[in-house]
């Protein structure tokens, strides 16, 4: 006779009881890990944002002052007929200046513009960060002036109109010199460029229609080239998303945003103080004492720019909270304490993770 047997009581709780703690095991090792995905991929998304932001940047300087082949800026070399030319947006003899820690509000930031003594600063710029403003004409254009001009104020003649339209501010440039002027029309039947003086929408329209000198091909390997002219300025101001984020400004346009989640931006730009090229000291925007930087003179000495960015995780998410201190644009001293204000951030103790990031950029065009 088969006899039917069961699990004891005891058995079937030690059975349960095993099985809870493999159950707790698993879920364990499967929150670590879901913790150390998340924490992994916010992190390259952080390295990638601030590649891109470095990106941006360092493209740009290395473009500063490129004004065609003309080796020298200078009143001499680089004319301007736009009316208001020597206002911020079009202020071609200061190829780089910069803005250090905007102060103020965020509705109502302050701060002055290094050389120019500007003050007006970026609309909704976040106070504590650094702007830097850059100028320069189109590097990639393929327009080229083919007909000789008759006169000063004629129209220019290129091989090509395409990608031009009215109201662009536009560069013509040759080896010696180069002239800024307004298009105020473009003829595409017999292609030209118009340049005529007066208000014009939009703004700011041609002082003059006359330019320094009367233009023609050139023989040289860049020819006379019809670029693009801007000022583009970096700074930082709350996204879409509402985490700070860099954003970048075309001449007096709409302010656009390029990366998420960079929170701090600072800069130091390099003195040749003994005129071999070489950046002796890198200083704030705006410096006094042993070494300045406040002049055009002194700004005519800067060769290089260190830029400094602070790049944090899009979520607030993670579990570590960070109450650091940052050294952003990499000016503090050996020895230096945490309480020196060389250290420009702070973090507020929320669970954003962050990271540094630092460039130096030759300025291949001053």
């Amino acid at each position: 006779m088969t006899v039917m047997r069961g699990f004891s009581l005891v058995e079937l709780m030690v059975a349960l009881t095993i099985g809870l703690i493999i159950m707790a095991a698993v879920s364990m090792l499967f929150v670590s890990s879901k913790k150390s995905y998340t924490t992994q991929d916010s992190l390259a998304r952080l390295q990638e944002n601030a590649r891109f932001a470095m990106q941006f940047l360092v493209k740009d300087l290395r473009l500063a002052g490129y004004y065609g082949c003309i080796d020298e800026i200078s009143a001499e070399t680089v004319y301007n007929t736009l009316n208001d030319d020597d206002t911020f947006p079009f202020n071609a003899q200061i190829p780089v200046e910069g803005v250090e820690n905007i102060g103020g509000t965020v509705a109502s930031p302050t701060g002055t513009w290094y050389p120019s003594a500007d003050t007006t600063m970026p609309a909704l710029a976040i106070p504590g960060t650094d702007a830097i403003a850059i100028r320069m004409a189109d590097a990639s254009s393929d327009i080229y002036l083919t007909t000789e001009m008759p006169s000063t104020s004629a129209v220019l003649r290129p091989n090509t109109i395409s990608g031009l339209s009215e109201g662009d501010i536009i560069m013509v440039s040759d080896c010696a010199s180069a002239d800024i002027m307004q298009i105020t029309q473009l003829n595409t039947t017999d292609p030209h460029i118009v340049h005529n003086s007066g208000d014009n929408d939009p703004l700011p329209g041609n002082s003059s229609q006359q330019l320094s000198k009367a233009y023609s091909p050139s023989t040289s390997p860049d020819g006379t080239r019809i670029m693009k002219f801007t000022t583009r300025t970096y700074f930082i101001r709350t996204g879409a998303s509402g985490n700070p984020a860099l954003f970048r400004r075309d001449l007096n346009g709409t302010p656009v945003e390029l990366v998420d989640g960079i929170e701090k931006f600072q800069i130091l730009y390099g003195k040749d103080t003994d005129s071999d090229g070489v950046p002796n000291v890198y200083l704030k925007a705006g410096a006094t004492g042993t070494h300045t930087l406040t002049s055009a003179n002194d700004w005519s000495s800067v060769t290089s720019v260190r830029i400094g960015i602070l790049a944090r995780t899009v979520s607030d998410k993670e579990t570590d909270v960070d109450s650091g201190v940052y050294d952003v644009d990499g000016d503090c001293p050996t020895g230096a304490t945490l309480t020196d204000a060389c250290y420009e951030f702070t973090a507020p103790g929320d669970r954003h993770k962050r990271r540094v990031f630092q460039a130096a950029v030759h300025l291949r065009n001053l």
